[in-house]
């Protein structure tokens, strides 16, 4: 599987740039809410907004998942900050919705 860089721009196979800032675990223990920093984060594909806490330099969300998020925000406008599961995000555009794609990931990191 490919890895994530952080922070980094990203390029999506829609001709779009994104700002990847950080990747949040599921948080195993309540306590991470204390001295946290809550935010919200757009699930995009439960298509509902989650709690997200921020702990010094490390990032839990509040969902009952078990998937590790990637967690951006759009250069095109400011309509926050968008959550998505990693494996989703560096996967392969799908060749038989889009053919005429030329990108082969869902997001590239751009140089």
């Amino acid at each position: 599987m490919r890895s994530i860089k952080y922070p980094a721009i990203y390029k999506h196979f829609k001709n779009k740039y994104y700002a990847v800032m950080a990747v949040s675990k599921p948080k195993e223990d309540k306590s991470i809410i204390d001295n946290s920093t809550k935010l919200q984060g757009y699930h995009t594909e439960l298509n509902k907004f989650i709690d997200i806490y921020k702990r010094g330099d490390l990032y839990y969300h509040d969902i009952e998942m078990e998937d590790v998020l990637v967690l951006y925000k759009a250069l095109y406008d400011d309509k926050g900050i968008y959550a998505r599961p990693i494996n989703m995000f560096l996967s392969d555009v799908d060749k038989n919705k889009y053919p005429d794609v030329e990108q082969k990931y869902r997001f590239e990191l751009f140089n």
